[in-house]
């Protein structure tokens, strides 16, 4: 007759829990962070929108508050801009990843960020002065029309990865997976990451579309566009530092 010492060895034993990953260094996660492109234009991004929003206030602020404040995002503005040298490239190779020839939102959404970016080392060339100024608005009204393309056919492409996503979460919840299920948690955290893309995409596309309008009506108001800017610019940085 088998102990009940070795009854009890037979029986599976409970799997350990996962181990948390060890915290990560501050300074050495700031370091990585600090060394993409995208990070340091994300936080000039937050500085120049941030400073547009103190301008917003407007008589509430001393006139050399707000002189101060009108430099500092003009000339951050212009700084932006050096970080989309060659970042045209970054749109051609998501384009080549697809099958040929790529799908139409595809065509869409990577192809007008190309010509976006591609655009933007002249209008940068334009405002530092090597080309004619009477370039600029020409340039700029291509730029802006290029970018809310661009947004238009990303959104449409993250809706659709976001019906898929909640597609998978049902499914696994009907094989008997909990939500607690590691599974399901992943797709849910998925999930929640492409639902605040859409919602940054959609920020940028506002501006966009005031740039294209020149502003008329609500796309107009100062506060507005300064706010979507600075809506998309934190969730970008929250976005990039949880990545790197």
């Amino acid at each position: 007759m088998a102990s009940s010492t070795d009854s009890e060895s037979s029986k599976p034993k409970p799997a350990p829990a996962p181990a948390r990953p060890p915290s990560r260094d501050f300074l050495a996660h700031l370091e990585a962070y600090l060394a993409r492109r995208d990070g340091v234009d994300k936080l000039l991004k937050i500085s120049r929108y941030s400073a547009r929003l103190a301008l917003a206030a407007g008589p509430a602020l001393p006139p050399a508050a707000s002189a101060r404040f009108k430099s500092f995002e003009s000339s951050v503005g212009l700084s932006r801009k050096a970080f989309r040298l060659g970042k045209f490239v970054q749109s051609l190779n998501a384009l080549r990843a697809h099958p040929h020839p790529p799908p139409a939102l595809a065509l869409l959404a990577y192809g007008g960020e190309g010509v976006y970016y591609f655009v933007e080392q002249f209008v940068w060339l334009a405002k530092a002065g090597l080309l004619p100024a009477h370039l600029l608005p020409r340039l700029q009204r291509l730029s802006a029309w290029a970018e809310l393309l661009g947004y238009v056919g990303s959104v449409a492409i993250k809706l659709e990865e976001m019906v898929k996503i909640e597609s998978s979460i049902k499914k696994r919840l009907a094989e008997g997976c909990g939500e607690e299920s590691e599974a399901v948690r992943t797709m849910r955290g998925k999930l929640l990451l492409k639902r605040m893309s859409v919602v940054q995409d959609v920020a940028d596309a506002v501006m966009a579309l005031g740039d294209v309008t020149d502003g008329k009506g609500l796309l107009g108001n100062y506060t507005l566009m300064a706010s979507a800017g600075l809506l998309s610019a934190l969730i970008s940085t929250h976005k990039n530092w949880n990545s790197c």
